[in-house]
């Protein structure tokens, strides 16, 4: 069995049935949510593979992890998903999913670490340009991370730039242990 065959029809199908039924946008958030849910708490997807636990019990589980307000589209394939056995790739259809809707409505995804928070000011300022010059809607998430100790990661897609002083220090520290 091609699991990444299987999931990729899923989300396809659910993302066409979305988009004819003008409902893609509200399938986003509940994917993305779900996606989230699969993130923060593997416990999951224990809890869905688990032959223990009833289907309505599952049903239940993902419905909370879809969001409060779930779609009726959402709950009609995750009924599915249960139906056909097919809850271990959830969390494949659902990253699938939300790269079909990003291609589709031309987002970027924008990850933006920093050692210490930074104002809305300069996070607006960078999306702007950002927009100016992908000429896509980005959608912008940002993270403090101390162990940086200062500077930033910033991912654009595929791209990613790191001029944090974490990895500048490294660099030096790896270029004096190599010239011993």
């Amino acid at each position: 069995m091609d699991i990444g065959t299987i999931s990729s029809r899923y989300a396809k199908a659910l993302f066409s049935l979305a988009k004819d039924k003008g409902m893609e946008d509200r399938v986003y958030e509940n994917m993305r949510t779900l996606a989230e849910s699969f993130a923060a708490e593997p416990g999951l997807k224990g809890a869905l593979s688990n032959p223990i636990v009833s289907a309505a019990d599952k049903e239940r589980l993902l419905k909370a992890a879809g969001g409060l307000q779930v779609s009726d589209l959402y709950m009609r394939f995750i009924r599915l998903a249960l139906q056909h056995k097919r809850e271990a790739l959830l969390p494949l259809i659902a990253y699938i999913y939300i790269r079909l809707y990003r291609t589709e409505k031309k987002i970027t995804r924008v990850l933006f670490d920093t050692a210490v928070p930074v104002d809305e000011e300069i996070k607006a300022h960078l999306e702007k340009k950002l927009k100016e010059e992908t000429g896509s809607t980005i959608e912008f998430s940002g993270r403090v991370q101390p162990e940086l100790i200062g500077g930033f990661r910033l991912r654009v897609g595929n791209y990613r730039i790191d001029a944090s002083y974490a990895t500048q220090l490294r660099d030096i520290h790896a270029g004096l242990l190599k010239n011993r």
